[in-house]
């Protein structure tokens, strides 16, 4: 009879232990007002690493610039930006200057978490750390660390979200940069790039590319024409040219390429899709198009 009282009070004490776990998970996933939780994102590279880390966490995660497919320089906010921030429990942001109303965020809403992405490398200058897979790769641990930190008792989840997002990454993208980096180096090939996009750069960087001139076509700031006559001297000057380029800019590489002979190349600065492989997909394909030109 003891030893049944016994069973029957360890079993009360785990379903207590139980339910208070479940309250904790459910009401710590509340905001404002016992609203859903949501973290919110500045744009699609952030919102595509979100909503992997945080799948399956019952929080949810907000697109704040749902329908801009570029990056976010010069962004202002709206009311309906300000409402979202306003209720929301973390603000995931590039950072390193991509969004300029940052510090007034930071100001306004002194109870909302910001998670600069960047942070994860202060020491680089350019802010378009997703067109890097090696950078990519830091900044999802970075994050992960940071929303287990709001969020303590989703850590478990989250961490293992980050480890298969990973390994995807790895597994695909990653490697594939590997692939190609080698190939350069072994082929002695000394390949000089023309960006135009300032996020290309990073991107040829991380195959141990060196790039001889970089244009931002952002907010239709085109190069000027002494611009460009300086990059079609430099590479005159270079064994083997490769123009980097959005296909809907392509009209802006035309001097340059006539006039040296330079390959122009497809490039997605990877700003516009925002379903959760949009970001292994177009790396991937960005990659690709790279292989097929050194064939």
């Amino acid at each position: 009879m003891e030893n049944n009282k016994n069973k029957l009070i360890v079993l009360i004490t785990a379903l207590i232990v139980v339910v208070i776990m479940l309250l904790v998970i459910i009401f710590g996933r509340k905001g404002k007002n016992g609203k859903e939780t949501t973290v919110v994102c500045t744009f699609n590279p952030l919102y595509v690493m979100a909503e992997n880390l945080l799948e399956d966490t019952g929080i949810r995660v907000v697109n704040m610039t749902e329908n801009l497919t570029g990056c976010i320089h010069n962004y202002q906010l709206t009311t309906k930006d300000m409402k979202a921030i306003d209720g929301a429990a973390v603000l995931l942001a590039n950072g390193s200057g991509m969004e300029s109303f940052l510090d007034n965020v930071k100001t306004n809403y002194p109870d909302v978490t910001v998670i600069e992405v960047a942070a994860a490398h202060k020491e680089v200058d350019n802010p378009h750390l997703w067109m890097s897979t090696d950078y990519e790769m830091d900044c999802i641990d970075y994050v992960s660390m940071a929303l287990t930190k709001r969020f303590p008792e989703l850590k478990e989840k989250i961490d293992e979200n980050a480890e298969k997002y990973g390994e995807k990454i790895i597994e695909g993208p990653y490697e594939k940069k590997l692939e190609i980096a080698e190939t350069i180096e072994n082929s002695a090939r000394s390949i000089r790039c023309i960006c135009f996009n300032e996020a290309f750069e990073v991107f040829t960087e991380s195959m141990g590319m060196s790039n001889i001139a970089v244009f931002s076509l952002d907010e239709n700031e085109l190069p000027s024409a002494n611009e460009v006559a300086e990059a079609i001297e430099k590479a005159k000057r270079c064994k083997e040219v490769i123009i980097l380029i959005e296909k809907d800019q392509v009209f802006h590489s035309h001097k340059i390429s006539g006039e040296t002979g330079a390959a122009v190349i497809y490039i997605d600065p990877l700003t516009g899709a925002s379903d959760k492989d949009s970001y292994i997909e177009g790396m991937n394909a960005n990659l690709e198009a790279i292989e097929e030109y050194l064939k």
